[in-house]
């Protein structure tokens, strides 16, 4: 009996020994596993923080070479970046340059100085040092004047003229572009380059709404040139990303096709303290004019009346009167050989060395300020200039007209007054008398708009330039380039048709094609940097 109770009690602990066992087993397996999958998260985590900081440092990059923080050509440039969502973590990416010289390419017209850069980004994981993930992207950095644009907006661009309308040279939007035209008209893009780092919709964007117009777009089929129409064929389609291909060869392009954004310099580089003004050799300031950093004086430096600041008139998309500082060209570059007494050699030529007019206004008590420029038709400037503000500019009359330079005005607002404009007939009750007279602008442009929303439409490209007067049946002539970087932060006036604020011209506006050639580019022409991502991997 007792051997029987020993041996049930040498089983009964085995039984325990081998369940202790299997227990141990289990829990040290369900450690190990939780270990692991513990692991395997940290390291998830911090691939997706040195793919965010890939992310980061490739936009930072290209940003600092466009608005002037680093050298378009730098060897080497870092980016350290946080994360809001992720307290304490932090990545760190080294860029380098593969080459030691730019290569330039031909893309049609288009000069592209291409370098090819390494990005490197480590995250390391701020639970546990331990672990880390590198990434490494090799991109191409891709320069491009943005004046070598016929268009080129960094936000939603809106086409849909009521008339007629041709456009040529190449088109780029760093975001959305609707396209459309009333009925019976027809908008015709006469360029191989038409492209949208977002969407394409032929529709307008304010209401949705279809119109019965025409969209035509050229295209290099077959070695033919010709044009197809949109036909509704847009990024709502099925079948976008095919069929816009088969019908416009490449010419037609969105972000389902690779297109990717490009950087472009920020509004803070037009501010007093920015970029252009810290660059520019001539500084108008109210009424007075710095050249090289020496005050000028009236009447002893350059002619009476060159700068005056006392004219005032009502912009009716504004609904304010506008306090203007008027600058004239003719004047500032004494064209006509004025002399500060008979017996004095003529006043100098007071127009920047360097190319680069920078002018604002800060003295006003009410309503909103202006830089207006006047008598430019001819720029006694031979490799051109470039005149910026943060203030809304307004241009009078024939601009650049006579021994064409390039030129360009980079300002919060684009306003164009015609040959037969007079301040004395701005308010709205003057309308009939605000009827414009035939007008040509030579010069390339960088301005604010302001963007359409639902049930506002913003007057479109079409409305780029502001106008203040009656040019029905009036032609207005432009060639140039239309770049918006920006909202407008000062003229903020929403747009509206017809009277008291205006009618739309005769509108013939083109594409400069002299800024095909870099050496006809207006000075300090800002660059639009694209990053294109050629190879990747992980260590």
């Amino acid at each position: 009996m007792r051997k029987n109770k020993a041996q049930a009690l040498i089983v009964a602990y085995m039984v325990v020994s081998v369940f202790i066992t299997m227990v141990a087993a289990l829990s040290s397996k369900a450690i190990s596993e939780k270990n692991v999958s513990l692991r395997n998260k940290l390291d998830t985590e911090a691939f997706y923080l040195a793919e965010g900081g890939l992310e980061d440092a490739i936009s930072s990059f290209t940003f600092a070479i466009a608005n002037y923080q680093i050298q378009p050509d730098v060897a080497n440039y870092s980016v350290t970046t946080g994360f809001d969502t992720f307290p304490g973590a932090s990545v760190v990416s080294s860029v380098r340059s593969l080459e030691s010289a730019d290569r330039l390419i031909l893309e049609g017209q288009t000069n592209v100085l291409v370098r090819n850069y390494e990005i490197t980004s480590t995250a390391v994981h701020p639970e546990n040092n331990a672990i880390s993930v590198t990434l490494h992207q090799v991109i191409s950095r891709r320069l491009i004047p943005t004046f070598q644009h016929s268009v080129f907006y960094n936000d939603d661009l809106d086409i849909a003229p009521g008339s007629n309308m041709d456009l040529s040279g190449r088109i780029h939007c760093n975001k959305d572009i609707y396209v459309d035209a009333d009925s019976g008209k027809t908008l015709k893009i006469d360029s191989f380059y038409f492209h949208s780092a977002g969407s394409i919709y032929n529709k307008k964007k304010s209401d949705g709404s279809r119109l019965s117009g025409e969209v035509s777009i050229r295209v290099n089929k077959n070695g033919s040139e010709k044009y197809e129409d949109m036909d509704n064929l847009d990024s709502e389609s099925e079948t976008w990303t095919v069929d816009s291909t088969e019908r416009w060869q490449g010419t037609v392009q969105s972000a389902v096709h690779g297109v990717t954004g490009l950087s472009a310099p920020a509004v803070a580089s037009i501010q007093p303290d920015g970029y252009y003004s810290s660059m520019a050799s001539v500084i108008i300031t109210n009424g007075q004019i710095t050249k090289d950093g020496r005050a000028l004086t009236e009447g002893l430096d350059y002619p009476a009346g060159t700068i005056s600041t006392s004219e005032t008139f009502y912009n009716n998309r504004e609904g304010k009167y506008i306090t203007m500082t008027n600058v004239d060209l003719n004047k500032l570059a004494n064209i006509n050989n004025e002399k500060p007494d008979p017996n004095s050699p003529p006043y100098p030529n007071n127009l920047p060395s360097n190319g680069l007019i920078y002018a604002t206004r800060d003295e006003y008590s009410s309503g909103e300020p202006g830089v207006r420029l006047i008598n430019a038709t001819q720029i006694d400037r031979q490799a051109g200039l470039t005149i910026v503000s943060n203030d809304p500019v307004y241009i009078q009359g024939d601009f650049n007209t006579a021994s064409e330079k390039p030129v360009s005005v980079i300002c919060d607002s684009l306003n164009l007054l015609s040959n037969s404009w007079n301040d004395a007939n701005s308010p709205a009750s003057d309308w009939a008398s605000r009827t414009a007279t035939p007008t040509t602008v030579n010069c390339a442009f960088i301005a604010g708009v302001d963007q359409t929303t639902s049930g506002h439409y913003n007057g479109g490209l079409e409305n780029y330039p502001r106008l203040h007067e009656n040019w029905s049946n009036v032609q207005l002539n432009i060639k140039g380039s239309f770049v918006a970087l920006w909202n407008s932060a000062m003229a903020d006036g929403p747009w509206e048709y017809g009277q008291p604020q205006y009618t739309a011209p005769k509108r013939s506006w083109s594409y400069n094609t002299a800024f095909n050639n870099v050496s006809n580019l207006p000075p300090f022409t800002p660059w639009a940097v694209e990053a294109r991502r050629i190879a990747w991997w992980k260590d």
